[in-house]
């Protein structure tokens, strides 16, 4: 059986910052706090009630999912529109489609938002599940071990940008390539030094088996 791709979403997948941080800024405003983050590239990538807590770390439990539910409002019906693939993806998706290699996606996005995007996307057009967050919002190593366990996937690769990614896949033992074009790509050669890695997506040809 060909080998199992595993793709994070933001910042891999799709360009969905500007969504992402026009969503933010309106839940905020609702809910009558400011926006305190210095680099709003950090609210893109973790978990949202984590995202919250950095776009204003003044905020409270209670405010944070005030906050919460005022963004998934707006997101899934307007900031989701916002996001477009990145270069190539789609060519290189129906390619690894076509080859019978099974493809998944595994994001921070709550399952609900995760499966809006991805239609308007149209990336469930080659993909064989995708999988958000459930209400336990647990961390992306844990869901990957599920998603691993669940479906019995065993020698595939993870693709991603951010350290949860590489923390997803080193955990299940996948191979990891680094999507050095998305936001977190920094953060892992970082903490992590030089990780092998693609500077287009459409360099995932040489990595094939």
């Amino acid at each position: 059986m060909p080998e199992p791709w595993i793709f994070d979403l933001d910042g891999t997948l799709a360009d969905s910052s500007e969504g992402i941080l026009e969503s933010m800024e309106v839940a905020l405003k609702a809910c009558g706090h400011p926006m305190r983050v210095a680099d709003p590239r950090l609210l893109i990538g973790p978990n949202l009630p984590v995202s919250v807590s950095i776009a204003n770390p003044d905020l409270g439990p209670g405010e944070v999912s005030q906050v919460m539910s005022a963004y998934r409002e707006y997101y899934n019906a307007t900031g989701h529109r916002k996001s477009r693939l990145y270069p190539g993806v789609s060519q290189t998706l129906e390619h690894l489609a076509a080859s019978g290699r099974p493809l998944y996606i595994l994001t921070n996005k709550i399952q609900l938002a995760a499966d809006i995007i991805s239609a308007h996307l149209g990336l469930d057009k080659w993909v064989t599940g995708i999988f958000g967050q459930d209400a336990a919002e647990r961390p992306k190593p844990d869901r990957m071990m599920a998603l691993v366990r669940d479906l019995g996937l065993s020698d595939g690769v993870l693709v991603g940008d951010g350290l949860d990614d590489f923390a997803a896949a080193q955990r299940a033992g996948f191979r990891f390539l680094l999507a050095r074009w998305g936001y977190g790509a920094p953060g892992v050669e970082e903490k992590h030094g030089p990780v092998e890695g693609m500077d287009r997506v459409e360099e995932i040809a040489r990595f094939l088996k």
